[in-house]
């Protein structure tokens, strides 16, 4: 336990990745007490926090704050003034940003830290890696909890955490330049971890403004690692590994879908309820029933059970950790079903994330998929406006939420628009299809308007790119235009005629005398 985190406050205590470093300080012996807001007060988590012995506090309040605290930890999602941790500031308290606090912890396992880092995708695989490394002795110091488990749990030796930054709602800027707030608090050394399992390495605004940010930083926590396991599925984390081949550094194991990984997955098969999967790993086969939903998390797991073959651990009792492993709470769960309308939650933010999470949910349905939308944050809306639009490209209909933010002032752009017109693209193209082979088989517009269940203003916008992509200035036009460019069925056309395109003569007629 760092001195420095003996007798902490941590501000908005019940947020994702504080909760979870509040667990395991408390299990740990250290005097914990957190403020959250009034809307948090009868939650879940505030209750887990309470039995565990957080002594949490509603609202927000300077008097929190006192002389009595060996240090403050926040979760870098504030942005401007904030009462707690201005006093922290005028009573000169070491301010620490929950980053800053997980080096601490690391720094004094003395290499018995596991780190799973990445610039996002990170959930998954750390508390799976958890749960695989459950001996009674291992602690864990998670984003997210296992379904049916703990966020945080200090242990009698060596520590599973979870690096990743991306945990909540982030408009403020990126460690070590926030605005409006005391300057970070240094670490005299940076932890060093015997095992590292990085996760993904790319852009990540605003914690990773570009993927050069996102590489760099996989790579400063990669050389800090004895053994790093790096997934080869991932574009950003393959460059990583040809980096760390560039000069002297630490032993690099990977884990894929090719034979010449280190750890080769065989394909991962669906059976409607789990995933069967064979990792190949020092020529012996290990077979694995992983419960989770979802391709990208039933390799995410896939990751963390390398690493802990990697580790040493008993592939038999890894396997049987891993068929109890269900997942991360709030990812891909059932909330209920009602009048044949099944809802799914999901805790995705990264663009890519949302993507996977779609597609996954069509693994649990045989129906039409629609998704709400809420984007999360300026910040990150801003900056990957056009790839959260084309992340649903696999989506039946998408209901576009205002931007999730804290924020009660800004003067930034409203990013919605462009998330809304990509999503149309993406959308649009089978849309577009089926407006103009509906034009074809005689149907008016407000008829295909109601067929599709869609608003009229929808339509419009779909009438009118469509009639622009063909240069056209009418339904008949665009109509002739699909029949000879082959885009409509001549079936579409009449029911009794061919379900093929309209196909030129092999000769040309010759002209009648």
């Amino acid at each position: 336990m760092p001195d420095l985190l003996k007798v902490v406050h941590l501000v908005d205590v019940a947020a994702p990745g504080m909760e979870g470093l509040a667990l395991w300080l408390a299990s740990a012996g250290a005097t914990v007490t957190g403020s959250v807001p009034a809307g948090d007060r009868d939650s879940p988590v505030v209750a887990t926090l309470k039995a565990a012995g957080v002594y949490v506090r509603v609202g927000f309040e300077p008097e929190h704050v006192h002389t009595g605290l060996s240090t403050v930890v926040w979760s870098g999602a504030f942005a401007g003034a904030h009462p707690e941790l201005d006093r922290a500031q005028v009573l000169r308290l070491p301010v620490l940003s929950r980053a800053v606090a997980l080096k601490a912890i690391g720094a004094q396992a003395d290499g018995e830290a596991v780190a799973v880092a990445g610039s996002h995708s990170t959930a998954t695989a750390a508390a799976a890696l958890a749960a695989m490394l459950n001996d009674g002795q291992t602690g864990w110091l998670l984003n997210a909890a296992a379904r049916e488990g703990t966020a945080g749990r200090a242990g009698g030796g060596r520590i599973v955490a979870d690096f990743c930054p991306d945990t909540a709602t982030h408009e403020a800027a990126p460690p070590g330049a926030w605005q409006h707030r005391p300057s970070p608090h240094f670490l005299y050394r940076e932890p060093q971890f015997g095992t590292a399992l990085i996760m993904s390495a790319g852009a990540n605004a605003p914690h990773y403004e570009d993927n050069l940010a996102g590489l760099d930083a996989a790579e400063r926590l990669a050389r800090r690692a004895e053994t790093v396991v790096l997934p080869t599925w991932d574009s950003g984390v393959t460059i990583l590994r040809e980096r760390l081949g560039d000069r002297p550094g630490p032993h690099v194991v990977t884990v894929g879908l090719d034979p010449a990984d280190t750890v080769w997955i065989t394909a991962p098969r669906w059976t409607g309820e789990d995933f069967r999967v064979t990792l190949r790993y020092q020529e012996v086969d290990h077979a694995f029933v992983l419960p989770v939903t979802g391709r990208h998390h039933a390799l995410a797991v896939c990751a963390a059970t390398a690493t802990a073959l990697v580790l040493g651990e008993d592939p038999q009792t890894v396997a049987a950790r891993a068929d109890t492993f269900r997942g991360v709470q709030n990812s891909l769960a059932v909330l209920g079903t009602q009048s044949g309308i099944t809802v799914v939650e999901s805790r995705a933010r990264h663009p890519r994330e949302v993507a996977q999470d779609i597609s996954a949910a069509r693994m649990l349905t045989e129906g039409s998929l629609v998704v709400v939308l809420e984007p999360d944050g300026i910040a990150r809306t801003n900056a990957h406006a056009a790839e959260l639009g084309a992340a649903l490209h696999d989506a039946d209909h998408a209901v576009l939420l205002p931007v999730s933010t804290p924020l009660t002032e800004h003067h930034l752009p409203d990013p919605l628009e462009t998330v809304e017109q990509a999503a149309l693209q993406e959308l649009g193209a089978p849309r577009l299809s089926q407006i103009l082979r509906g034009w074809a088989g005689g149907r008016s517009t407000p008829e295909l308007t109601a067929d599709f269940g869609i608003a009229p203003m929808t339509m419009r916008t779909y009438s009118k790119t469509l009639l622009a992509e063909l240069n056209v200035d009418s339904q008949p036009q665009a109509v002739v235009v699909g029949v000879l460019a082959q885009l409509v069925q001549l079936s579409d056309i009449d029911p009794a005629w061919p379900t093929e395109p309209l196909t030129p003569t092999a000769e040309p007629m010759s002209a009648a005398r």
